[in-house]
């Protein structure tokens, strides 16, 4: 038989036991812990947001410009195709594939009018003229979307004027070109390219400034 005192010391000693048990299973780092992983997701989604925005890591229409023609001279595919939208990209990619050749190797055969006019470790230089920034009327991307399957979002597009320089041992050259760079995901790609080849004859061949032959009725 237990006197009231007894039951009373028991039920301390339970009470004791008890608390002890319960500050070994507390942590007290615990909350601590869990508050710099929280900070750690949102600062991860934070740089996520921006990275897509293009906010930061981004780049600028001169760069991707640059970028693209030192490519084609390098020869270094993965470059190259990170100046164009993911489609381009993707295209690019598969038909590389489909030929089985090496990235080194598909550069080379991509451009071999280049290195067969200008030989060898011929080098591009290129000069940046006028910018002209276009509206959604003034670059329609219904052939881009018929020809890939889907078409980027664009919140800016530019038309930049290109003069290139090609050199090499075979032979120099030189080129204005009008090449499309639109921004996408916060970065800026090249859409499309065109070439001012100026006046040319009927036959395709250039016109230097001669005045065609006046031709009678009678004739």
């Amino acid at each position: 038989m237990q006197t009231a005192e007894d039951k009373k010391l028991l039920a301390k000693w339970a009470k004791e036991e008890r608390t002890e048990v319960t500050e070994k299973r507390v942590d007290p780092k615990a909350r601590q812990h869990f508050l710099i992983v929280v900070a750690i997701a949102a600062v991860t989604v934070i740089v996520l947001a921006l990275y897509r925005s293009g906010a930061i890591f981004s780049n600028t229409r001169e760069e991707v410009v640059g970028q693209y023609f030192s490519a084609i001279s390098e020869g270094d595919f993965d470059k190259f195709v990170k100046c164009f939208p993911k489609e381009i990209k993707r295209d690019y990619e598969e038909d590389r594939t489909a030929s089985g050749l090496s990235k080194k190797d598909y550069m080379k055969a991509l451009y071999q009018d280049f290195t067969e006019e200008y030989g060898e470790g011929y080098s591009i230089n290129i000069k940046l003229g006028n910018e002209t920034q276009l509206n959604a009327d003034d670059y329609d991307m219904s052939d881009y979307k018929a020809q890939y399957g889907s078409a980027p979002r664009l919140s800016e597009v530019y038309e930049m004027v290109v003069n290139a320089d090609f050199r090499g041992l075979k032979g120099n050259d030189q080129a204005k070109l009008y090449l499309y760079v639109g921004k996408t995901g916060g970065y800026w790609r090249i859409f499309g390219m065109t070439e001012d080849v100026g006046s040319v004859n009927e036959d395709g061949s250039p016109n230097d400034g001669e005045i065609p032959p006046v031709v009678s009725e009678e004739n």
